[in-house]
């Protein structure tokens, strides 16, 4: 988890898997709505760096999600 800027103040970076990629995102939307903050987080895919950055405002959902989806990448 990474602080950044006050809009989008923790982060955390998974790999990026194009054979994945859709399945991917529908389980980290659906863990999304499971937790109630969907429209909270924010999601970017930055191809060029080889990950899926999402934002949170809030730590303990950032630490919760980064326990489920994968590792920090920087």
């Amino acid at each position: 988890m990474t602080r950044v800027r006050a809009d989008e103040p923790y982060r955390v970076d998974l790999p990026l898997d194009p054979l994945t990629l859709n399945e991917r995102l529908f389980d980290i939307g659906l863990w999304l709505v499971e937790r109630d903050i969907p429209h909270q987080a924010r999601i970017l895919m930055q191809p060029e760096h080889q990950r899926i950055r999402v934002s949170f405002p809030k730590p303990a959902d950032a630490v919760a999600f980064r326990y489920r989806f994968g590792p920090l990448l920087n």
